[in-house]
């Protein structure tokens, strides 16, 4: 085919899509869907032969809009073959119809006795090739999101008409995410008896009046996905907890036994020991710290020798001097020999001065994050080894003015996102070194500040309480590593006050001097503005993935 009959036949393609289409032609439109699985099939062929990047994104961008239609029309799908009754269907339509040979034209043949399939999560297991578990998630999903079934058969409404209408109607957003929320909030209400004749609309309530449902579909819709799914599962926990359907674990530190010779221990922590262990994680992690940057070497002894060797016999090849070394070293050679009165396998005064002949073998090599935590924690623990370094926790919490005035009634939320109850809270106070830092209506710092070329600590504490991590949409950086930039850069006249302090991880710090990013102020909080392929509308957005919904 030509250039110019693809052009027609695109042509005659949109004229198809911009007008109505014809009734009573199901095998033709069968037909014509078939066709376009097979097009697209071809084109993607041929645009994966391509070696320009940008077509790449392009065609990558068109098969994930394609796999958003296909996971929302499997529901649909489902539910269409449920409320026709299509496991049903008789053995000599349902082969016809896989032969491409059914007469669409006349009605469908039903069994008139027991049936090949019970109900329609069985048909989709033998129609489609799916796995029973695959098959009832798809149909209980429709019933969330697409419609629910009475005896009758006829159709209800789902059971989250809201969650049901963003499933259906928004593009930009995975359907899979909305699915797996209202999965989440079913599990909140009470069995649905719609199919016996008392379809049970949600019941489940926030503390503040509200719907959860409604909650749901405002995070769904948070700018960014990591934030909304944070603050679900926070609201999730916080309505199990004050519900009583969450059974807390014990708290501990439990052995689980040996397996193939590796030792396995679970631990439990929370308040105040879950803080210290995500500070414990961060610092380790932290490659700009002396514990972090421990953790990151695999210390090995080098073998030695099943035998020592006796003045008799020649130095074995692991006792030799290189030879580029000989006629420097005969001295230190002399002075590393064992004295004759000396006992076997000691030293002479002399040698006891200088360094020892064979020395540990330290090779950085790439440490899994796993190892990394268990050597700083080892580290830790045994104070032994070479570069064994501690890692100190620290406890930042942030807290409302008024929960100071009364702190028996009072909560605080640490930097690592844990809350504390006021018991644990009013004991850490009182062995607390407390920094005050008072805030403005619209978060702005009033009582902190001072300049000079790099920020110092007061600064720093101020503009982590202020922004409480990485400003830019989404970032989950433990504060560990973040670092704190000149809105107004120094060398272009900046001042270094914490109204001009932005606080970012060090990518996205590299990206704001490489000016992928932009800072911009808004009544003295920094701001961020994404790129317009990213955020076509370019509105100055602040991360409110570490604050409370």
């Amino acid at each position: 085919m030509s250039i110019s009959q693809l052009a027609a036949g695109l042509t005659g393609l949109r004229q198809f899509m911009t007008g109505t289409i014809p009734q009573g032609a199901a095998a033709l439109l069968l037909e014509v869907m078939g066709l376009c699985l097979e097009v697209l099939e071809k084109l993607s062929a041929r645009l994966r032969e391509s070696t320009d990047p940008r077509i790449a994104a392009a065609h990558a961008l068109c098969i994930e809009k394609t796999f958003r239609y296909t996971v929302r029309e499997q529901l649909r799908a489902v539910a269409h073959c449920e409320g026709t009754g299509a496991h049903l269907l008789a053995a000599e339509e349902l082969s016809a119809v896989r032969e491409c040979r059914a007469d669409y034209s006349r009605p469908a043949q039903q069994e008139s006795g027991r049936t090949l399939y019970r109900d329609t999560a069985g048909f989709v297991v033998g129609w489609l090739g799916v796995d029973f578990h695959e098959a009832d998630r798809r149909v209980r999903d429709a019933h969330l999101l697409v419609a629910r079934r009475a005896m009758d058969g006829s159709a209800l409404s789902p059971r989250f008409a809201d969650l049901a209408a963003l499933h259906s109607e928004h593009d930009g957003l995975d359907p899979r995410r909305v699915a797996k929320t209202a999965r989440s909030l079913d599990k909140l209400e009470p069995a649905d008896t719609s199919f016996e004749g008392a379809a049970l609309d949600p019941v489940a309530t926030h503390h503040d009046g509200q719907p959860m449902q409604s909650h749901a579909v405002k995070l769904l819709t948070e700018e960014d996905r990591a934030t909304g799914d944070k603050k679900f599962s926070a609201l999730l926990t916080g309505y199990r907890k004050a519900h009583e359907q969450a059974a807390e674990p014990e708290c501990g530190f439990f052995s689980r036994g040996t397996r193939n010779g590796v030792d396995s221990y679970l631990v439990r922590v929370k308040g105040t020991q879950a803080e210290q262990f995500r500070s414990f994680l961060g610092q380790s992690d932290n490659p700009r710290t002396q514990s972090g940057q421990a953790a990151r070497v695999f210390s090995q002894p080098e073998p030695a020798p099943e035998t020592l060797f006796t003045s008799a016999d020649p130095a074995p090849a692991w006792a030799q001097i290189p030879a580029e070394q000989e006629s420097s070293a005969p001295e230190a050679a002399e002075t590393q020999t064992p004295s004759p009165e000396a006992p076997a396998g000691t030293a002479n005064s002399e040698s006891s001065a200088q360094p020892e002949a064979t020395s540990i073998a330290v090779e950085a090599i790439q440490v899994p994050i796993a190892q990394r935590r268990l050597n700083a924690l080892l580290a830790s623990l045994s104070q032994s080894g070479p570069g064994a370094k501690t890692v100190t926790p620290q406890i930042l919490v942030n807290m409302q003015v008024q929960n100071l005035q009364d702190l028996a009634q009072a909560k605080g939320l640490t930097a690592h996102g844990v809350e504390l109850d006021p018991g644990e809270l009013r004991q850490l106070l009182c062995g607390a070194q407390i920094i005050p830092v008072v805030f403005g209506g619209n978060g702005q710092v009033l009582d902190v500040g001072r300049s000079q070329r790099l920020f110092p600590e007061p600064i720093k504490r101020a503009a982590f309480a202020r922004d409480r991590g990485c400003i830019v949409p989404g970032c989950s950086a433990p504060h560990e590593m973040l670092e704190y930039h000149h809105c107004n850069w120094w060398e272009r006249g900046g001042k270094t006050c914490v109204e001009n302090c932005a606080v970012l991880c060090r990518q996205h710090h590299t990206a704001i001097h490489r000016g992928l990013l932009r800072i911009v102020m808004i009544d003295t909080l920094p701001h961020i503005l994404l790129p317009k392929y990213l955020d076509p509308d370019r509105i100055p957005r602040r991360n409110r993935y570490f604050h409370a919904a």
